[in-house]
């Protein structure tokens, strides 16, 4: 019997009606009378809540955020792709914002702030200097700036421009995060002159990797600036090596946003010997992302809501499963346990307390380990840098010293940070798992088995991992405390007259300028620790807050009539297996929805 060779296709439609189905069907049941009193209005009311997001997200304009590094050219290439000057690109670092660019019948300029107002702007007042002194008049913090063009490629597409992901633009990590989890698809773009450097790729592995998209565009930009074919050739082949221990077959462009739109506006090409292979290179860029959007917009949004309502589940999957064990426990015990999360000097935070503590404890055994080093560090500049610095010019030495001096004890001091960094984060993790071991210790009030397949949330395994540790660690900016280092310390040296008289000066600064890298090292790490205790509390004071919720929710439950308690266990236990039968039919459509043979079928 010949074996069946024949490919299998899907029609986007009838996915898109199973999806609308799995929801349908699931908050039907829901709303029946036995589960509404069983989980309570207030987790229904949620559930429904999520599910108008996800639905009104499924209709909504294809959202495309652009990110990358301060000064990579995302604002030349937004205004490339559409071809005229958009978005201002005279940006200075106190000017930037997080801009939304849609479609609109006429232009418009408009500043949103977070409490929901909005500042109606001109074009002239877009411009740095004028949108400086706006920025800096605000009545409230501003949530991002609203572009709308009567631009016919931007119909049902939403384009965001985000600042860099560099280390001066951390007050804008939250925001960015949120896009991210809202977006359909991502462009990443990157220098050729510095061509997706470690903080780039720190980036990708924490915000990007994580939520899985099926679209993720890389842009190599200023491909201009290389001036000959084989160097091109060489610089997009390392840079496909580099990405590919990311992300698996990623789609790497080699463009120039710069020409594209000098050839648009016909200005002056900034490469005329590259011309023609920089706009061919632009063009197939462009049809790759006018192909993703125009043709497989719906497949890859309907894929995103798939993702989104099955975190909805797991999340409220965690709940019931919490809220049936605590039904069953002693109600004597389930009240102590509850007192246990409400009383902040209770032993459950001073076991907290506990872990936290030896955390902190090792992060500063660290930070001895680090002034160590660099005092080592700065007694090799002692014997090797300022011994030898008589043999050169004054005038040289004014001029090179102190950048040289400021490098190196960047790059010194960045480097205990990343020796330290698995070490930091293992202990981050240590006391992680352990809090999470005393939490579900404490709220296991129950020895009834799980009878439903898998367990999340409360009950499931810790897997010690978290985007957040990461970005604290590379936020960790040194390049400023030690230029003000440098600036308090050997500002003076800029009156020595003559090369011997700079080496004695710096040699009299220099035990000073010692114990001043080592305070601030420990000032380093100290931040460091506080910041991660931040975060392993707010992480912890969440899992209480719901925790807790649900317990006094068991509690009532359990001080009614026994047929009450019964009818609600039996509830729980249905709920409970609807929940694991919508996710099984979404994990049975996601692999439908990511079949190469539907991305075929939807593109032609």
């Amino acid at each position: 019997m010949e074996s069946f060779a024949k490919s299998l296709s899907y029609d986007f439609t009838y996915l898109r009606q199973e999806f609308l189905a799995i929801l349908t069907n699931f908050t039907e049941e829901l709303r029946l009378e036995k589960f509404q009193n069983a989980l309570g209005k207030r987790l229904i009311k949620q559930i429904q809540s999520q599910i108008n997001q996800i639905l009104s997200r499924l209709d909504a304009d294809f959202v495309l955020v652009v990110i990358g590094d301060f000064k990579r050219g995302k604002s030349t290439f937004i205004n490339a792709l559409l071809g005229e000057a958009i978005v201002t690109t005279d940006v200075l670092p106190e000017t930037v914002t997080i801009n939304h660019i849609q479609y609109g019948s006429e232009h418009k300029f408009y500043i949103c702030l977070t409490n929901g107002g909005q500042i109606q702007l001109t074009k002239e007042e877009l411009k740095s200097e004028q949108l400086n002194q706006i920025l800096a008049q605000l009545p409230q913090p501003i949530s991002h700036l609203t572009i709308e063009t009567p631009n016919q490629w931007l119909r049902g597409l939403r384009l965001v421009d985000t600042p860099g992901t560099g280390d001066i633009f951390k007050r804008f990590d939250r925001q960015v995060h949120t896009y991210l989890l809202q977006a359909d698809a991502v462009v990443f773009v990157s220098s050729a002159l510095a061509p997706f450097a470690e903080s780039e790729q720190a980036f990708l592995q924490m915000s990007v990797i994580p939520q899985d998209f099926p679209k993720v565009f890389f842009i190599l930009n200023r491909m201009d600036d290389i001036r000959t074919d084989p160097e091109a050739a060489r610089l997009l082949n390392g840079t496909y090596k580099k990405i590919s221990n990311l992300f698996p077959n990623p789609q790497l462009f080699g463009i120039s946003a710069l020409d594209e739109f000098c050839r648009i506006q016909s200005l002056s090409r900034p490469n005329h010997a590259c011309a023609a292979t920089l706009e061919t290179a632009f063009q197939e860029f462009r049809q790759c992302l006018e192909q993703t959007i125009r043709l497989q917009r719906d497949l890859i949004q309907l894929d995103r809501a798939t993702d989104h309502t099955d975190q909805m589940l797991e999340e409220m999957e965690d709940s019931l499963l919490l809220l049936r064990n605590a039904m069953q426990a002693d109600r004597e015990r389930l009240s102590r346990v509850i007192n246990q999360c409400e009383d902040p000097t209770s032993e459950l935070f001073g076991k907290v307390a506990q872990h936290i503590k030896l955390m902190k404890n090792e992060i500063n055994q660290l930070s001895d380990q680090a002034c160590q080093w660099m005092n080592e560090f700065l007694n090799r500049i002692d014997n090797e840098a300022i011994a030898s610095i008589h043999k050169f010019k004054v005038e040289d030495i004014k001029r090179h010293f102190q950048f040289f001096l400021t490098n190196s004890l960047r790059e010194a001091i960045d480097k205990c940070l990343a020796v330290h960094k698995p070490t930091i984060f293992a202990s981050y993790q240590k006391a992680q798992k352990a809090i999470f071991a005393e939490f579900k210790n404490l709220t296991n009030v129950s020895s009834i088995e799980d009878t439903v397949e898998p367990k999340t949330g409360a009950n499931h395994e810790y897997s010690g991992t978290n985007i957040d540790t990461f970005e604290i660690l590379s936020e960790c900016d040194t390049s400023t405390f030690i230029a003000d280092l440098i600036i308090r310390q050997i500002q003076d040296l800029k009156t020595a007259r003559q090369n011997v008289n700079y080496q004695q000066k710096l040699q009299m600064v220099l035990p000073d300028f010692k114990l001043a890298i080592i305070k601030e090292i420990r000032l380093l790490y100290e931040n460091i620790a506080t910041k991660i205790e931040q975060q392993i509390e707010n992480a912890y004071s969440q899992d209480i807050e719901t925790s807790l919720s649900v317990m006094q929710q068991a509690q009532e439950v359990c001080a009614q009539e026994a047929q009450t308690v019964t009818a609600t266990n039996e509830a729980l236990q249905e709920a409970l297996s609807i929940l694991h039968y919508a996710r099984q039919q979404l994990k049975v459509l996601k692999q439908k929805l990511c079949s190469e043979d539907m991305l075929e079928t939807v593109s032609q």
